[in-house]
């Protein structure tokens, strides 16, 4: 008997397709989630170190980095159709730079990446979050963020999350949690969070950051995540 074969990659790419779109998440976050959020992590990285944050810790940890994005970039790019060279053009450039000592330019062509492919978090954070989604947000924040968050100031290091959440957007927030659960920041957890759960944070957060200090932003009375 003969086995039928199973889907080709052009039908498994159309069926994710047709998924995000039941579900309601834009292909750009279910492509490029990752990629997305690693360029704005170095671009970030890039921009502490040309601020006066050098270190060899920072600056390895910075290589190690660009290191990934090219793997991530290639995956990125087979799957939502783009131009992978020139992504790579920018990161060789990056590490060049960066073996010799011009973390300005290593800063620049992070920042052009973050430009041409901001994250978007859309589909994760949701306009109105589920009380289910808003749970668990809060339980992850009781139970990972709060020992060291809640009580900001006073030689504490770790800034008020919900002062984060009513200054920032909700892409900006969400790297900013991911920076500190890698280790970015003074006191972290060695294993970074799941998509998911970084926009269970998120979305609790920004719910509950208008009571937390003043008044919220123009946008963020309308509730536009």
């Amino acid at each position: 008997m003969r086995v039928p074969a199973g889907p080709t990659q052009g039908a498994r790419r159309r069926i994710l397709l047709v998924l995000c779109v039941l579900l309601g998440q834009p292909i750009t976050v279910a492509l490029g989630a990752s990629f997305r959020l690693e360029v704005a992590l170095l671009a970030q990285e890039a921009h502490r170190a040309y601020a006066g944050a050098r270190s060899p810790r920072l600056a390895a940890r910075i290589q190690s980095d660009l290191g990934v994005l090219g793997f991530e970039a290639r995956s990125y790019c087979e799957r939502a159709g783009c131009a992978l060279a020139p992504i790579k053009a920018r990161i060789e450039r990056a590490r060049r730079a960066l073996k010799g000592g011009a973390i300005d330019i290593v800063w620049h062509e992070m920042r052009a990446l973050h430009r041409a492919y901001p994250v978007d978090l859309r589909g994760l954070v949701p306009r109105h979050p589920s009380a289910l989604r808003l749970r668990e947000g809060a339980f992850l924040y009781a139970h990972l963020c709060a020992a060291c968050h809640a009580t900001p100031g006073a030689g504490n290091p770790a800034p008020d999350l919900f002062a984060l959440a009513q200054s920032e957007e909700a892409a900006d927030l969400a790297v900013d949690i991911l920076a500190g659960v890698r280790g970015r920041r003074a006191r972290a957890y060695t294993d970074p969070l799941s998509h998911r759960q970084v926009a269970a944070l998120v979305a609790y957060l920004r719910a509950r950051a208008p009571r937390q200090g003043p008044a919220p932003r123009p946008e963020e009375r309308r509730g536009g995540d």
